[in-house]
Formats: structure tokens, C-alpha cells, sequence
């Protein structure tokens, strides 16, 4: 069987990430610490959403996944170099930038699964809450927000094929601004 050639450019897609991580109303009105822990758990909330749909959709012969999770761990690199942390201190810290995003990818994970299972949001309320908020005393409101744009999006990705999500970079929906 001929591998089917795909087109895109990773960085478009990972630029998608990046754009929503960094939008002003996050910070100004959804009460989120304009932090690089804070932007680094927002490019793994949104880079999970991509991860699972691979996942959920079983395609195999695809190999974006480990391109986004490259080109994100290479950014968050040379954030740090930028930063001005050295090689020693880079490295220790990738270390731990490689757990944390495995531990948060498994809880969004779980939860997800708990949501699609049992219809039950509690499990990624509490995750988001932990990572996003960093356990931030925080209405429901802002916690409620990020669990329905984490579904909405993952069930629009899902309604798509790896094509049409690959020709529009795997363009998240607008971040809405709720009165």
C-alpha cells in the first residue's frame, strides 16, 4: 500500500497553539496569570486536543503528533535559552517540562474519557483547575469555560477527517468573550 503523501507545516499548526495561548482575554477577563507556566500549560491543554484526536480517530500511518510534540519541546527550549537559562538548568528544566506534560496529557486524558463515558466533567473540571488555575481560588464560570472549549473543539476535530483538519491547521475555535 502507497503511504499517502500529506501536506502541511507543522508550525502552522503549532502557530494555531501559540496564538490562543496568548490571547489578552485569557489573561484580562478568564483571570489567568499571564505566566510562561501558565502559557506552558495552555500549549499542552490546546496540544492535547490534536493528541487526542489522533488517538480517538486510530491513525497510525500519520506522524503529526510527534512532529507538534518536537516542535513544541524545541520551542519551549528556546524560550528558556531566551530566558537566559543555560545548558545545565535547560536541560533539568526540559526534564521537568517532559513529566509535567505527560502527567497533564494523562489527567486530560482520563478526563475526557470519564466525559465520554459517564458524561461526567468533573474529572477535567478538576484538572483544568489544578493546571490552568493552579488550584487559584476561581468561579466555575472560568473552569466550565475551558472544559466546554476543550469538547467543543475536540468534537469539531472529530466530525473532520486528518485532511480537512491538516488544511486548516487544526484551527481551534475563537476564544468567545461571554458577558
Amino acid at each position: 500500500m502507497i503511504k499517502k503523501q500529506q501536506h502541511y507545516n507543522i508550525g502552522n499548526i503549532y502557530q494555531n497553539i501559540v496564538q490562543i495561548s496568548r490571547s489578552k482575554y485569557l489573561y484580562l477577563d478568564m483571570n489567568l496569570e499571564d505566566s510562561f507556566e501558565t502559557r506552558f500549560d495552555l500549549t499542552i491543554f490546546l496540544s492535547f486536543m490534536i493528541f487526542y484526536f489522533y488517538k480517538k480517530k486510530n491513525i497510525k500511518d500519520s506522524n503529526i503528533s510527534q512532529q507538534l510534540f518536537d516542535y513544541m519541546f524545541n520551542d519551549f527550549e528556546n524560550n528558556l535559552r531566551e530566558m537566559g537559562f543555560g545548558d545545565i538548568a535547560v536541560n533539568k528544566k526540559m526534564k521537568l517540562f517532559i513529566k509535567a506534560f505527560y502527567g497533564r496529557i494523562a489527567k486530560y486524558n482520563e478526563g475526557m474519557h470519564n466525559y465520554e463515558n459517564n458524561r461526567d466533567k468533573s474529572l477535567l473540571q478538576e484538572t483544568i483547575l489544578n493546571n490552568i488555575y493552579k488550584n487559584k481560588k476561581i468561579d466555575n464560570f472560568f473552569v466550565n469555560y475551558f472544559v466546554d472549549y476543550m469538547i467543543n473543539n475536540i468534537d469539531t476535530f472529530l466530525l473532520n477527517s486528518e485532511d480537512v483538519n491538516i488544511k486548516e491547521n487544526f484551527k481551534f475555535k475563537e476564544i468567545i468573550m461571554k458577558d
